[in-house]
């Protein structure tokens, strides 16, 4: 049987899951907060009339196909996650990064999904990146440590329950599925085929992850193109903040027209209580 060319590297792989990204909370941010604006309602559905304009119908065809492709997203983050743990030089580098840019993307997460500085109901993914990397650390001891087979399993249960009741009591996006998704990506990293196991956790989210299965098929291993080493840190605070900022101008542009529009669009990123929107009730921020 020929064997599948793997030519996707650790370089595409992070940006399919940024563009994914993107489409996730461009769903939330420029179409259900712009386009569909008008027609939300108080409880925030969407109900859109019979004679809405027929632009709208393209703009509904695109949320669909988006909807699909944000789930690609977290599986592709965390699966790099655990690519990085093992390969980095400096892992305690790699974590504390991973911590610093959770805590300064989360006011910026939090005014867009709640309009304001602060969201005690959900924190930002790089959370749960931040404490996957942290169980990564423990289990990476406890193979190093732990030579029998049945005491280092039981380890590895113990961790797992440990670090997702950590992310369920922080409330970080995917909460314990993110967390245990890292480590079946981590230790069965030797696995082969059968380390697409990472994806079964997220399957409880969406059973659009598996789209995520022949990606990882093609993955070859290699680090690929270097440099813009903290770009993707960057993009994830920056690309809520100009989704938003798009998003109340389109809303705005279909209230009141386009005269205005850009400086009401930056008034109305200033978070107030009169518009705080409640939380929504689910384990991630967004359809992705």
């Amino acid at each position: 049987m020929k064997q599948i060319p793997k030519k996707l590297s650790g370089f595409a792989l992070k940006y399919i899951a940024m563009v994914s990204m993107l489409c996730d909370h461009a769903n939330m941010l420029v179409i259900r907060r712009g386009f569909f604006a008008p027609f939300r309602g108080e409880d925030g559905s969407t109900l859109i009339p019979q004679n809405a304009p027929a632009w709208l119908g393209a703009v509904q065809g695109v949320y669909r196909v988006f909807d699909v492709l944000g789930h690609l997203a977290f599986p592709l983050y965390v699966f790099l996650l655990a690519e990085g743990f093992t390969h980095t030089r400096d892992r305690k580098r790699y974590f504390l990064t991973l911590l610093a840019f959770a805590l300064i993307s989360e006011p910026v997460f939090n005014l867009a999904h709640y309009e304001q500085w602060t969201g005690p109901a959900l924190q930002n993914v790089l959370f749960t990146l931040s404490l996957s990397c942290l169980e990564l650390f423990v289990l990476a001891r406890i193979e190093s440590d732990a030579a029998e087979r049945g005491k280092r399993i039981a380890l590895y249960v113990l961790t797992c329950l440990v670090f997702g009741a950590a992310a369920f009591a922080v409330r970080s996006e995917y909460v314990f599925l993110g967390t245990l998704s890292a480590a079946l990506f981590y230790l069965l990293r030797s696995a082969g085929v059968w380390r697409l196991a990472g994806l079964l956790p997220l399957l409880i989210a969406s059973p659009w992850v598996l789209l995520c299965a022949p990606l990882l098929l093609l993955y070859s291993g290699e680090r690929g193109r270097r440099g813009g080493k903290y770009f993707f840190y960057i993009f994830y605070p920056a690309h809520f903040l100009l989704l938003q900022l798009l998003g109340k101008w389109i809303a705005t542009a279909l209230a009141y027209g386009k005269r205005g529009a850009f400086c009401s669009a930056l008034f109305h990123l200033i978070p107030t209580p009169a518009r705080t929107l409640a939380p929504r009730q689910t384990g991630r921020s967004s359809r992705s």
